[in-house]
């Protein structure tokens, strides 16, 4: 028969947050991230300013719908064979 596990407390559960690699990787990947939502969130009053057609702008958009979901299709994309 095996033996029960320790349930760990809530607060201990949390600190392996407070590590200074894991704060290290939340902060480069928030960084990575934020430049694109400045970029798509701005990009679309800019080009409404400029007089862009609001179906090219849409268009923009799905460019950046198809980065949101890169989780998605990106594993599908490095299984592939490099054609090189």
């Amino acid at each position: 028969m095996s033996t029960p596990i320790a349930r760990r407390s809530w607060r201990s559960a949390m600190a392996i947050y407070l590590r200074a690699p894991v704060i290290t990787m939340l902060f480069l990947g928030f960084s990575a991230g934020l430049p694109f939502l400045l970029v798509f969130s701005t990009l679309s009053a800019w080009l409404r300013s400029d007089g862009v057609e609001v179906a090219a702008i849409g268009f923009f958009s799905w460019i950046g719908i198809l980065y949101s979901i890169k989780f998605f299709w990106a594993p599908s994309w490095t299984a592939l064979p490099c054609p090189c």
